[in-house]
Formats: C-alpha cells, sequence, structure tokens
C-alpha cells in the first residue's frame, strides 16, 4: 500500500505497479509513504533544473512553468522506456554515460511536459508572436499595477518572468505597444486620476502614493501624459 500527501490532500494509492513513473515539480511538495513494509521496492530518482524549460522554444512550455501538477503514475510508454534506459545506464557506466543520460533525460522532459499539456487550455489569444507568453504579460502587469507606492525596479520584474533586462523591454513593447517605463507612468498617473475625485485628498499625497518623489516631478509626468497639469485638469472633473 502506498500512501501520498500532497500538502493538501492525504491519498491511498493502493499498491504501485512496477515501473510506476511519478513526476512531481520543483517547489512542489509531495511524500509517498509505503506503509506496507513486508515488500521491497527500488526507486530511481531523477532531478531536472527548471532551468531546462528556457532551452525549449515552446511557448507552452514557458505556460507550463507556472501550472505543472504532481502526476502519479504517468502513462506515457516513450517517458518509460526512456526512464528506462536511464536506469541501465546508470548500473552499467561507460565512457559516454553522461552524454546518454543527459540525452535520455531532455527526452524524458520533453514527454513529461506533452502528457501534462494534455490537461491545460491553449494559450490565449493575447500572446503575440516575439512578444511575452500570456503567463509572463500577467505576471509583469500584476508587478507594475500593484497600487502600491514602492516601484518596481526593471531588473525586478525582468526577474520575475525569467528574462534579461534587455529581452523582456523588446517583449514588453511587443505585447502592449509601450515599454515598461512609459506603461508603469501611465498606469501611475491614471491611478492619480482615480484619487483625484475624492476632494479631502491634496495633490501632494496623491503624488507620494502613486509613487512620486515629489509633487513637482509628478506635476511634470502629469503634464507630458495628460496634456495639462494635475491641477487644472482636477478642475475640470
Amino acid at each position: 500500500m502506498c500512501e501520498c500527501n500532497t500538502g493538501d490532500r492525504l491519498d491511498q494509492l493502493g499498491s504501485l505497479a512496477a515501473n510506476t513513473v511519478i513526476f512531481n515539480p520543483a517547489q512542489r511538495y509531495l511524500r509517498l509513504r509505503i506503509t506496507n513494509t513486508e515488500s521491497q521496492w527500488r526507486a530511481l530518482l531523477l532531478t531536472i533544473e527548471p532551468t531546462v524549460l528556457e532551452q525549449l522554444d515552446d511557448d507552452h512550455a514557458e505556460q507550463l512553468s507556472e501550472e505543472l501538477c504532481a502526476q502519479i503514475g504517468v502513462d506515457d510508454p516513450t517517458a518509460r522506456q526512456a526512464l528506462a534506459a536511464i536506469q541501465e545506464e546508470i548500473e552499467n557506466q561507460s565512457a559516454h554515460s553522461s552524454l546518454y543520460i543527459e540525452t535520455f533525460l531532455m527526452l524524458t522532459l520533453i514527454r513529461l511536459l506533452k502528457f501534462q499539456l494534455r490537461g491545460l487550455p491553449q494559450l490565449s489569444h493575447e500572446y503575440i508572436r516575439g512578444g511575452l507568453a500570456s503567463w509572463r504579460l500577467k505576471r509583469a502587469l500584476q508587478l507594475i499595477e500593484n497600487n502600491g507606492s514602492k516601484i518596481p525596479a526593471l531588473s525586478e520584474i525582468a526577474g520575475a518572468v525569467h528574462l534579461h533586462e534587455a529581452s523582456f523591454c523588446r517583449a514588453f513593447k511587443q505585447s502592449t505597444g509601450s515599454s515598461p517605463h512609459r506603461y508603469l507612468l501611465a498606469h501611475r498617473i491614471n491611478r492619480a486620476k482615480e484619487m483625484m475625485k475624492d476632494p479631502t485628498r491634496t495633490l501632494t499625497d496623491i503624488a507620494f502614493d502613486c509613487g512620486f518623489s515629489s509633487s513637482s516631478q509628478f506635476s511634470v509626468v502629469f503634464k507630458r501624459i495628460v496634456g495639462r497639469p494635475p491641477r487644472q485638469y482636477r478642475r475640470s472633473l
């Protein structure tokens, strides 16, 4: 008998068949406990660095890095055969074993990704070729539009979606038509416009709440984007 614990769920799986493939993504909790101690069993534990996903030129692979889930008993003959070949090579080392194992690990990863893809929705129409994958765009916009006074650094946003700054800026502009910096400024100005509807709030308070270092900086940016100073805009409300 086998007991599976994913952190929020505990299942009794019965007995595991020989050569059962268990897949668990990085940073996901999974604990297996064999409750029948009378039988002996062996397990081949293989780890694949999450950065390997970045080597796959596949938009769905980017989506999968966020949505992978644990799978007990992957019903894929090719994956099982690749894992069996890896086990055989580990037990019978040769001069080219490391390259052989690395090749089969990549094959195994691709097969597991394809298996997981069956249960995922297709990428939304928001994805633009050459732009950010939909999960990356969503994550970047979440950071930019967090409505906090702390302004996220460009390196922070790019790092959160696993891209270099230059690549992120280029893809973000392709997706939104605006650079990250200009998009952030426009978002803060739109937020300021909403705050101006409250007559009890001063423009200085609004400037600081929207992440500007001073009321003068706020006024300059506001006029450049809106076309008129914040005081004049507020009088028109």
